[in-house]
């Protein structure tokens, strides 16, 4: 028990501490007011206890606590009394010849209003005294007294029970109403009093019936009641506001987020054709759902995955056989090796890949390993250069490439800038439908500009004395980094024969003719048909403000322009996924900005006819498009994901008709799953807390055939835990569930204490809006809404990103809002995704530092349980700079921010994505150095930033670490620097010292409470 009352009192004083802050008016009032109460209590029972005393004593005086050693003798039976005389309580006295005793006893006659009085006293004598009495002081008395009713006059008797040290008397006085008689006493002399003896006749004599004080009786059960009714208020508002003070579930622990076990983790899935799709099932293994039959089989076993802890996989066309990736390696934020192993599905047997040349006791790790087309050959890309393995069980290899060099050249996988900023995965090549042809891209880094950092695990001892030849130092790395206004790297494009290995012949891919002579990107390409004549490439010039698709075909491989896209003035281009073209390859969808109202634009869908040179915009609103998913050319139908227009946030899954069909009215998307009002009634049972969704829709990849859509398959990713559904396409009916991880993770989550999320739009001063998402701590209630919680602001900001997202996650967010009472929020201003891109154009660090302090601003205003005194800010990569620039604003909003890996001088970052905002050094120098944040980190208050950075950091160098941390020195700001040898720009190695010492840094800044001071396990569910 007393284990348990220091639990709850520590987790008492910690809740206190918590609801002061959250509201201190309305606690401060509720104190005021329940100690009025109590207070009122206290008063009102004193008053009434000595209004009862005074009515005790009219109806009964009280005789004396002191008990005398010595008592009166009783009168003779001559001089019993009259009826007609007062009747007083015996009085007692220690001395019966004193003065006091006297004093006492003709006090307590005068209150009665006796006139006369007559005792006997130990010297034999009678002492008589009449009115007026005198008064005695100082003496204590207790008594009882009763009234009855006994024929047609009152009777009245009085009890006392006095205890001295050694002994015990009693005195009765009462009243007859008949003298004389056989044995009677004579009455004494009229209006005299007499002290009786107790021994005297029988106890029934003595004490007639008792009578009822009503008054009493009833003034003290007011009292009573009333105390009672003060009591049951006091424990009910006290309750009330114990039930605010806490919540369902425990607090999160750090290692709960860091190692993923409450988080569903799913491999990919997939369409393997227009019939069979694969998933991986609730117990772990791969499944393949058979829309012919509507059933579901399995294909690998979970033992199977886990024996190697498979992190990919790849199936065969046939599903004989799967590739799985494992013993993953990163290199840099996306690039890695692996191993690589064939299983096959039917004979349950492994089979590892190897390069020929390598020893088979130490397996090679490849960059890249992949099923060529519809045939179990495999393309194989190891050290930058290419191989084909024509069967899993064979062991022999050719070489396609030769000129693959570390850090120079690589064929078939991007080098760093590449994998950055355009391609966002670590392949570059594309095999044909049957398998027969190959085309890959080839990155020649020769001229590009070299980045060194150090690395300091290899080769790194302290030498002892006696030995000679080891590193004293730390090694260097290079890579290839081309910065603003630099040489980029040399991409071209091959297309190469590979159905005769012995005879294999290769040919270059030419550009455009409007590319002539201009710096260029390759953005992607792929094969159109099955045909293997015609492959289609997405080209962007260096400025990014002009795009080309273009088809190139056999023998030539010539790329003619079909269309270029030309970015809005003030803007750019973005990178978007490459179009989809019909199975005759004379049309083609793609995903380009569209102006909707005023200098408004938005991604949306176009239709382009090669040969009749026509466009049309298929899908339009004031929403994003995110990716096309497939176009059913038989029912002129197009599936797509998009934003809500309304709703930040969300994503969901719409299809609208193409201009190909024969309605010559302009079709209006049909969004499946918003509201799930009219398309998915009878399915929102299972989708009763989504607003975030994937689809797989089923598609032909293999073939050049019109063939129509039945299926697609809904996923449902946030705010609830992730599920699969099976919907038939032409009527949207549900068939089947394919898996929901909703029974397995949620009984987990419901043991923690998580918080609760509120997504909204406000506005912004220049008329745009911001999206603001809230995650609101456990503690947090409708209730309180004048409490006092600390924030913490995440921002990000980089230019074409979004932050506000209805997707399941359980990140350090929702770990600083769960564990630290935090009040998190994410932010998208002008230049995310859908919120415009002119207000950035030519600047950086500016409009949206400005817009995150806007909101901000109004939040604090609007929202009364922000604790304005006790305000962070932090962000990663390009929200460590917008953080630091904010710091640096001299706006007293935040007190204090961290920045991760940041980038601190635009001159050191990659060319890609500064020149697509900036421009060229040369010809806006002035704007790179206003958005130079080591300027404004000299104006950093001091005690107020933390600066945290990776030195083998490739995406944001360190230089950019230690620039903005000398300027911070040369202003004598003081701040905290945290560096770490051998991470990169996602410190993956040290992530959990990272995240502990960005709590402890917020914990000394935002007064967070110490782990010893919140409660672990003893809690008050609601209910």
């Amino acid at each position: 028990m007393q284990a348990v009352a220091g639990i709850y009192f520590k987790y008492d004083m910690s809740a206190l501490r918590v609801i002061v802050r959250q509201d201190r008016d309305g606690i401060a009032q509720f104190i005021v007011r329940l100690s009025s109460i109590i207070a009122g209590i206290v008063v009102i029972s004193r008053l009434l206890s000595k209004c009862m005393h005074l009515i005790g004593d009219l109806c009964c005086p009280r005789s004396h606590d002191r008990l005398p050693t010595e008592v009166a003798t009783p009168l003779p039976p001559k001089q019993w009394p009259t009826p007609n005389r007062r009747i007083l309580p015996p009085a007692t006295t220690r001395n019966p010849t004193g003065g006091m005793a006297r004093d006492l006893l003709l006090r307590r006659l005068a209150f009665s209003g006796t006139k006369k009085i007559c005792m006997k006293m130990p010297s034999g004598g009678y002492e008589c005294r009449s009115a007026p009495l005198p008064k005695a002081r100082g003496i204590m008395h207790t008594s009882t007294c009763r009234r009855s009713n006994q024929g047609k006059e009152k009777s009245w008797r009085v009890f006392e029970t006095i205890a001295p040290r050694n002994s015990v008397m009693h005195a009765n006085v009462h009243t007859d109403r008949a003298g004389g008689g056989g044995g009677s006493w004579r009455l004494p002399p009229d209006e005299t009093l007499q002290v009786a003896d107790p021994k005297q006749k029988e106890e029934a004599d003595l004490f007639p019936p008792e009578g009822h004080n009503w008054r009493s009786i009833v003034f003290s059960l007011l009292v009573i009641g009333f105390v009672i009714t003060g009591i049951i208020t006091a424990i009910y508002l006290l309750g009330y506001v114990d039930e605010l003070l806490y919540w369902s579930g425990r607090r999160m622990k750090l290692d709960e987020f860091l190692q993923k076990d409450i988080t569903p983790q799913r491999l990919p899935s997939v369409w393997i054709n227009n019939q069979k799709f694969v998933f991986q099932a609730d117990d772990g293994g791969l499944a393949v759902f058979d829309t012919a039959t509507n059933s579901v089989a399995t294909l690998v076993t979970n033992h199977t995955l886990r024996q190697i802890n498979v992190k990919g996989y790849h199936c065969s066309h046939d599903l004989k056989y799967v590739l799985f990736k494992h013993n993953v390696k990163k290199h840099h934020r996306l690039s890695f090796t692996a191993l690589y192993t064939v299983y096959d599905v039917s004979n349950d047997h492994h089979m590892p890949v190897r390069l020929k040349e390598s020893p088979k006791v130490q397996r090679a790790r490849l960059q890249h390993a992949s099923w060529a087309g519809n045939t179990t050959a495999m393309i194989i890309v190891a050290e930058n250069d290419i191989y084909l393995r024509q069967s899993p069980s064979d062991e022999e290899v050719y070489r396609l490439t030769f000129t693959g060099e570390e850090n120079r050249v690589y064929n078939g996988v991007p080098d760093w800038l590449y994998q950055e900023e355009i391609f966002e995965s670590f392949s570059a090549l594309w095999t044909s439908v049957d398998g027969t042809h190959l085309m890959y891209a080839t990155f020649n880094d020769s001229r590009v500009g070299m980045m060194t950092f150090p690395w300091f695990t290899s080769n790194t001892v302290i030498a002892a004395s006696g030995e000679g030849n080891r590193e004293l130092f730390p090694v260097s790395k290079t890579i290839r980094y081309p910065t603003p206004g630099s040489v980029n790297p040399d991409v071209s494009l091959w297309v190469i024969d590979i159905s005769n290995v012995s005879n294999i012949r290769k040919w270059e891919v030419i550009r455009p003719a409007a590319l002539e002579g201009q710096e260029h990107y390759l953005i992607s390409a792929s094969w159109v048909g099955n045909l293997n004549v015609h492959v289609s490439v997405v080209w962007m010039t260096r400025s990014q403000n002009i795009s080309i698709v273009s088809s190139c075909y056999s023998p030539t491989w010539k790329c003619v322009e079909h269309h270029s896209e030309r970015a809005p003035e003030n803007e750019w281009l973005d990178i978007l996924p490459h179009p989809l073209f019909s199975p005759d390859g004379d049309s083609f969808l793609f995903m380009a900005g569209i102006q909707e109202s005023g200098t408004e634009h938005f991604t949306h869908i176009k239709h382009i006819t090669i040969t009749q040179q026509r466009m049309a915009v298929i899908s339009h609103g004031r929403y994003e498009v995110i990716r096309i998913l497939a176009w059913d050319t038989v029912n002129h139908l197009v599936y797509y994901l998009g934003t809500h227009g309304k709703k930040p946030g969300q994503q969901h899954l719409y299809v609208v008709k193409d201009p190909v069909s024969d309605d010559l009215r302009r079709a209006e998307p049909t969004c499946i799953t918003c509201d799930l009002s009219d398309v998915l009634w009878g399915s929102r049972y299972y989708y009763s807390n989504c607003s975030f969704f994937e689809a797989f829709v089923s598609s032909q990849p293999f073939v050049s055939q019109h063939v129509a859509i039945n299926h697609y398959i809904l996923e449902c990713k946030g705010p609830g835990l992730p599920l699969a559904v099976v919907h038939a396409a032409h009527n949207h009916k549900l068939m089947r569930v394919l898996y929901d991880t909703r029974p397995f993770y949620a009984s987990k989550l419901a043991e923690l204490a998580l918080p609760s999320q509120r997504s909204f739009e406000i506005p912004l001063p220049h008329g745009t809006r911001a999206s603001v998402q809230l995650l609101l701590p456990p503690s947090w209630r409708e209730e309180l809404r004048d409490a006092a919680f600390p924030v913490l602001v995440e921002v990000n900001g980089k230019p074409g990103s979004t932050s506000v997202s209805e997707e399941f996650k359980i990140d350090w967010g929702t770990y600083m809002s769960s564990h630290n009472d935090v009040v998190y929020i994410r932010l998208d201003v002008r230049g995310a995704r859908g919120q415009g891109k002119q207000a950035l154009y030519r600047h950086l660090g500016g409009v949206e530092v400005q817009d995150q302090i806007a909101v901000l601003r109004y939040l604090l205003d609007t929202l009364k349980f922000l604790d304005e005194t006790r305000v962070g800010v932090w962000g990663w990569g390009y929200g460590g700079y917008v953080t630091a620039m904010i710091l640096g604003s001299q706006q007293p909003v935040f007190k204090c921010g961290i920045s991760v890996s940041p980038v601190t001088d635009w001159l050191y970052y990659n060319s890609i994505f500064t020149e697509r905002i900036l421009g060229l050094p040369a010809e806006n120098y002035k704007a790179y150095v206003e958005a130079d944040a080591t300027q404004k980190g000299r104006q950093i208050p001091s005690y107020s930033y933390f600066l945290i950075h990776g030195l083998a950091d490739v995406t944001a160098p360190y230089q950019h670490g230690i620039q903005l941390a000398r300027s911070l020195s040369e202003s004598g700001t003081i701040f905290r620097y945290l560096s770490y040898a051998d991470e990169g720009h996602d410190l993956t190695g040290v992530i959990e010292h990272v995240y502990r010492s960005m709590e402890d840094f917020l914990r000394n800044c935002l007064s967070l409470d110490s782990d010893e001071d919140k409660p672990s396990e003893a809690h008050v569910p609601n209910e």
